[in-house]
């Protein structure tokens, strides 16, 4: 049981840090629009239509695809100094209940995200022949993958705080 939790943090630690590697390239390829969107403007006079509403994508994706892997490393903002505070089991005991609020809402995004693709398959957008349910199609995924992340987050945390006192539960 121990070496399949191993297996599937391992897993995900290298999920993450693709979708991290991901979300970097994004953002090079959103730094290089925006260059060359104020390029075009100031020195050649001439904006490309298409910069803008691509950079806003490439945000959208960095933003939700960034947050997702935040929740995995445990790098989204907390009130640490709150927690800090507070007796061992009582804190793990908080960081399992946000871990599965965190959860809920995440799957809330990931659920109503999907509405939102659906709702959005038929339009495109106004300077590019893409669908708006594409573009979209990050907040589904990102919910999910927040989701999934914090669930997996908040019982592998609650299970080896368990581990490392050996079941005890006195504070």
């Amino acid at each position: 049981m121990v070496r399949r939790r191993r297996d599937l943090i391992a897993y995900l630690d290298t999920f993450e840090a693709g979708l991290s590697s991901l979300t970097a390239v994004l953002m090079i390829v959103l730094s290089a629009f925006v260059t060359y969107q104020v390029f075009a403007r100031y020195v050649l006079r001439r904006s490309p239509f298409w910069v803008e509403e691509l950079s806003v994508i490439a945000m959208m994706w960095i933003g939700l695809l960034g947050a997702a892997g935040c929740v995995w490393t445990d790098s989204h903002m907390s009130m640490e100094f709150i927690r800090a505070k507070l007796p061992p089991v009582v804190r793990a005991w908080l960081r399992f209940c946000t871990d599965l609020i965190l959860t809920a809402f995440a799957g809330l995004l990931g659920y109503y995200g999907i509405a939102l693709v659906r709702m959005l398959r038929t339009a495109t957008l106004a300077t590019l022949a893409i669908s708006r349910g594409h573009t979209y199609f990050v907040v589904p995924v990102a919910g999910f993958l927040m989701a999934f992340f914090g669930l997996v987050r908040a019982f592998t945390r609650l299970v080896t705080f368990y581990h490392q006192r050996g079941g005890k539960t006195d504070a």
